[in-house]
Protein backbone atom coordinates (compact mmCIF):
# COMPACT_ATOMS: atom_id res chain seq x y z
CA UNK A 1 0.00 0.00 0.00
CA UNK A 2 1.29 3.45 -0.59
CA UNK A 3 2.18 5.16 2.56
CA UNK A 4 0.90 8.23 1.21
CA UNK A 5 -2.57 6.76 0.75
CA UNK A 6 -3.75 5.45 3.65
CA UNK A 7 -7.95 5.34 4.62
CA UNK A 8 -8.92 8.58 6.26
CA UNK A 9 -9.85 5.79 9.34
CA UNK A 10 -6.22 5.31 10.39
CA UNK A 11 -4.82 8.47 9.61
CA UNK A 12 -5.10 12.18 10.69
CA UNK A 13 -5.99 13.56 7.40
CA UNK A 14 -9.52 14.92 8.52
CA UNK A 15 -7.55 17.10 11.33
CA UNK A 16 -4.34 18.54 9.45
CA UNK A 17 -4.39 22.17 8.14
CA UNK A 18 -1.43 23.96 6.14
CA UNK A 19 -1.64 27.79 7.71
CA UNK A 20 -3.87 30.27 6.23
CA UNK A 21 -2.97 32.84 3.71
CA UNK A 22 -3.95 36.22 4.84
CA UNK A 23 -3.07 39.38 2.84
CA UNK A 24 -1.00 41.84 4.16
CA UNK A 25 -3.97 44.67 4.16
CA UNK A 26 -6.01 42.57 6.37
CA UNK A 27 -3.26 42.53 9.42
CA UNK A 28 -2.23 45.06 11.95
CA UNK A 29 0.42 46.12 14.81
CA UNK A 30 0.26 48.52 17.25
CA UNK A 31 -2.42 51.37 16.89
CA UNK A 32 -3.73 50.42 14.56
CA UNK A 33 -4.26 46.85 15.68
CA UNK A 34 -5.75 48.47 18.86
CA UNK A 35 -8.08 50.13 16.96
CA UNK A 36 -9.49 47.47 15.05
CA UNK A 37 -9.87 45.16 17.94
CA UNK A 38 -11.25 47.86 19.70
CA UNK A 39 -14.19 47.90 16.91
CA UNK A 40 -13.87 44.72 15.36
CA UNK A 41 -14.17 42.63 18.44
CA UNK A 42 -14.25 38.70 17.65
CA UNK A 43 -13.65 39.68 14.19
CA UNK A 44 -10.17 40.65 14.41
CA UNK A 45 -7.97 37.88 15.47
CA UNK A 46 -4.49 37.41 16.68
CA UNK A 47 -1.94 35.77 13.85
CA UNK A 48 0.45 32.71 14.70
CA UNK A 49 3.33 32.28 12.25
CA UNK A 50 6.50 30.42 11.95
CA UNK A 51 8.44 33.33 12.86
CA UNK A 52 7.21 33.13 16.62
CA UNK A 53 8.56 29.40 16.97
CA UNK A 54 11.73 31.84 17.93
CA UNK A 55 10.14 33.26 21.04
CA UNK A 56 8.49 30.92 24.45
CA UNK A 57 4.87 31.63 24.84
CA UNK A 58 2.88 31.71 28.44
CA UNK A 59 0.85 28.74 28.79
CA UNK A 60 -2.92 29.42 27.42
CA UNK A 61 -1.31 32.24 25.58
CA UNK A 62 -0.51 33.19 22.43
CA UNK A 63 1.52 35.80 20.19
CA UNK A 64 -0.23 39.00 19.89
CA UNK A 65 2.21 41.75 17.78
CA UNK A 66 -0.13 41.06 15.19
CA UNK A 67 -3.67 41.00 14.50
CA UNK A 68 -5.88 40.20 11.64
CA UNK A 69 -9.73 40.60 10.44
CA UNK A 70 -10.77 37.56 10.06
CA UNK A 71 -14.65 36.32 9.21
CA UNK A 72 -15.42 32.35 9.92
CA UNK A 73 -17.27 30.94 6.94
CA UNK A 74 -20.79 31.14 8.58
CA UNK A 75 -20.34 34.91 8.90
CA UNK A 76 -22.55 37.73 6.78
CA UNK A 77 -23.25 41.04 5.69
CA UNK A 78 -24.44 41.66 9.15
CA UNK A 79 -20.76 40.81 10.51
CA UNK A 80 -18.70 42.96 8.41
CA UNK A 81 -21.08 45.79 9.49
CA UNK A 82 -20.52 44.91 13.22
CA UNK A 83 -16.54 45.21 12.76
CA UNK A 84 -16.77 48.84 12.05
CA UNK A 85 -13.04 49.73 10.51
CA UNK A 86 -12.07 46.38 10.35
CA UNK A 87 -15.14 45.30 8.08
CA UNK A 88 -14.51 48.20 6.07
CA UNK A 89 -10.86 47.28 5.38
CA UNK A 90 -11.64 43.60 4.84
CA UNK A 91 -14.33 45.24 2.11
CA UNK A 92 -11.86 47.39 0.53
CA UNK A 93 -8.78 44.60 0.42
CA UNK A 94 -11.27 42.72 -1.68
CA UNK A 95 -11.17 40.29 1.34
CA UNK A 96 -13.93 37.47 0.79
CA UNK A 97 -15.96 35.36 3.44
CA UNK A 98 -14.53 31.43 2.57
CA UNK A 99 -17.41 29.38 2.74
CA UNK A 100 -16.04 25.71 1.65
CA UNK A 101 -12.51 24.52 0.87
CA UNK A 102 -9.36 23.78 3.40
CA UNK A 103 -9.62 27.86 4.70
CA UNK A 104 -13.02 26.89 5.67
CA UNK A 105 -12.28 23.34 6.85
CA UNK A 106 -9.92 25.19 9.37
CA UNK A 107 -11.91 27.60 10.32
CA UNK A 108 -14.51 25.42 11.40
CA UNK A 109 -12.10 22.81 13.12
CA UNK A 110 -10.59 25.42 15.37
CA UNK A 111 -14.32 27.05 16.20
CA UNK A 112 -14.39 23.32 18.02
CA UNK A 113 -11.56 23.59 19.99
CA UNK A 114 -9.78 25.39 22.71
CA UNK A 115 -6.39 24.92 22.03
CA UNK A 116 -4.74 23.37 18.87
CA UNK A 117 -0.90 21.60 17.94
CA UNK A 118 0.91 23.51 15.60
CA UNK A 119 4.77 23.45 14.06
CA UNK A 120 6.78 25.05 11.37
CA UNK A 121 6.59 23.04 7.91
CA UNK A 122 9.87 22.21 6.18
CA UNK A 123 11.84 21.59 9.28
CA UNK A 124 13.62 18.24 9.68
CA UNK A 125 11.76 17.84 13.45
CA UNK A 126 8.90 18.73 14.49
CA UNK A 127 8.53 21.48 17.45
CA UNK A 128 4.94 21.17 18.55
CA UNK A 129 3.25 23.96 20.81
CA UNK A 130 -0.21 24.91 22.01
CA UNK A 131 -2.08 27.48 20.68
CA UNK A 132 -4.95 28.80 21.60
CA UNK A 133 -7.82 28.38 19.20
CA UNK A 134 -8.42 32.29 18.80
CA UNK A 135 -4.98 32.58 17.22
CA UNK A 136 -5.33 32.27 13.15
CA UNK A 137 -2.67 30.13 12.45
CA UNK A 138 -0.32 31.61 9.09
CA UNK A 139 1.96 30.69 6.55
CA UNK A 140 4.15 27.86 6.49
CA UNK A 141 2.35 25.99 9.71
CA UNK A 142 1.20 22.21 10.00
CA UNK A 143 -2.09 22.80 11.82
CA UNK A 144 -3.78 19.47 13.97
CA UNK A 145 -7.32 21.03 14.88
CA UNK A 146 -7.68 18.51 18.19
CA UNK A 147 -7.27 19.24 21.78
CA UNK A 148 -5.53 15.76 22.49
CA UNK A 149 -2.86 15.04 24.10
CA UNK A 150 -2.86 11.25 23.44
CA UNK A 151 -2.28 12.43 19.99
CA UNK A 152 -0.08 15.59 20.80
CA UNK A 153 2.36 12.75 22.42
CA UNK A 154 2.19 10.14 19.34
CA UNK A 155 2.95 13.05 17.14
CA UNK A 156 5.69 14.31 19.62
CA UNK A 157 7.31 11.03 19.87
CA UNK A 158 10.48 9.94 17.58
CA UNK A 159 7.66 7.38 15.10
CA UNK A 160 7.23 10.60 13.68
CA UNK A 161 10.19 11.53 12.81
CA UNK A 162 11.05 7.65 11.39
CA UNK A 163 7.78 7.72 9.47
CA UNK A 164 8.87 11.10 7.25
CA UNK A 165 12.89 9.91 7.03
CA UNK A 166 10.90 6.88 5.79
CA UNK A 167 9.18 8.91 3.08
CA UNK A 168 12.59 10.81 2.49
CA UNK A 169 10.81 14.17 2.80
CA UNK A 170 10.70 17.40 5.15
CA UNK A 171 7.91 17.93 7.70
CA UNK A 172 4.87 19.04 5.83
CA UNK A 173 1.22 18.67 5.74
CA UNK A 174 0.80 15.49 3.76
CA UNK A 175 3.54 13.82 5.81
CA UNK A 176 1.32 14.09 9.46
CA UNK A 177 -2.16 13.53 7.61
CA UNK A 178 -0.94 10.23 6.41
CA UNK A 179 0.84 9.41 9.57
CA UNK A 180 -1.14 6.61 10.92
CA UNK A 181 -1.35 6.73 14.91
CA UNK A 182 -2.05 3.66 17.20
CA UNK A 183 -5.98 3.91 16.69
CA UNK A 184 -8.08 6.06 15.02
CA UNK A 185 -7.93 9.38 17.00
CA UNK A 186 -12.06 9.89 17.62
CA UNK A 187 -12.35 6.78 18.63
CA UNK A 188 -14.26 7.15 22.12
CA UNK A 189 -12.62 6.72 25.04
CA UNK A 190 -15.51 4.41 25.98
CA UNK A 191 -14.45 2.21 23.04
CA UNK A 192 -11.30 1.62 23.96
CA UNK A 193 -9.67 -1.49 25.72
CA UNK A 194 -8.64 -1.15 29.54
CA UNK A 195 -5.39 -1.92 28.10
CA UNK A 196 -5.42 0.60 25.41
CA UNK A 197 -6.73 3.18 28.53
CA UNK A 198 -4.02 2.47 30.37
CA UNK A 199 -1.34 2.84 27.70
CA UNK A 200 -3.10 6.54 26.51
CA UNK A 201 -3.07 7.42 29.70
CA UNK A 202 0.83 6.37 29.99
CA UNK A 203 1.45 8.41 26.62
CA UNK A 204 -0.28 11.65 27.93
CA UNK A 205 1.65 11.62 31.16
CA UNK A 206 5.02 11.02 29.48
CA UNK A 207 3.80 14.02 27.22
CA UNK A 208 3.03 16.28 29.77
CA UNK A 209 6.69 15.47 31.53
CA UNK A 210 8.01 16.26 27.88
CA UNK A 211 7.13 19.78 28.36
CA UNK A 212 3.49 19.22 27.22
CA UNK A 213 3.67 21.48 24.50
CA UNK A 214 4.15 24.51 26.25
CA UNK A 215 8.38 24.91 25.11
CA UNK A 216 10.18 22.61 23.32
CA UNK A 217 12.02 19.78 24.70
CA UNK A 218 15.30 17.65 23.75
CA UNK A 219 15.01 14.40 22.00
CA UNK A 220 17.89 12.78 23.74
CA UNK A 221 16.42 13.54 27.27
CA UNK A 222 15.21 11.03 29.90
CA UNK A 223 11.56 12.93 28.88
CA UNK A 224 11.76 11.86 25.47
CA UNK A 225 13.18 8.50 25.85
CA UNK A 226 9.96 8.35 28.18
CA UNK A 227 7.81 9.50 25.75
CA UNK A 228 9.05 7.56 22.74
CA UNK A 229 8.70 4.00 25.21
CA UNK A 230 4.97 4.92 26.05
CA UNK A 231 3.70 5.71 22.23
CA UNK A 232 5.58 2.52 21.03
CA UNK A 233 3.87 0.28 23.78
CA UNK A 234 0.74 2.31 22.95
CA UNK A 235 1.40 0.93 19.13
CA UNK A 236 1.65 -2.95 20.75
CA UNK A 237 5.38 -2.50 19.74
CA UNK A 238 8.48 -4.60 21.72
CA UNK A 239 9.71 -2.22 24.31
CA UNK A 240 13.67 -2.20 21.69
CA UNK A 241 12.00 -2.10 18.79
CA UNK A 242 14.03 -0.49 16.25
CA UNK A 243 13.77 1.91 13.78
CA UNK A 244 13.58 0.32 10.49
CA UNK A 245 11.26 -2.11 12.56
CA UNK A 246 8.96 0.61 13.60
CA UNK A 247 8.91 2.34 9.57
CA UNK A 248 8.12 -1.16 8.31
CA UNK A 249 5.00 -1.84 10.86
CA UNK A 250 3.77 1.99 10.63
CA UNK A 251 3.84 1.26 6.74
CA UNK A 252 1.65 -1.72 6.84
Amino acid sequence: MNSRSRSSATVLEPWVFGGLRVAPALRATGALAVRWRAEGGEWVRPVVGPADWRREWLEGTAPEAVWAVDFPPGADERALAEAGAAGRVFERAGGRILRRGAGAELRIALAKCDRYLATPAGARAARWRWVPAQALPVGALVVVARDDEFLAGVLASRWLEVWRRGLGCRLDVATVRHFPPPWAPDLPRGALSREREERRDAVVRAWRAAGGGLADFDPESFAAEELNAAVAAAYGWPAAIDDAAALQRLRC
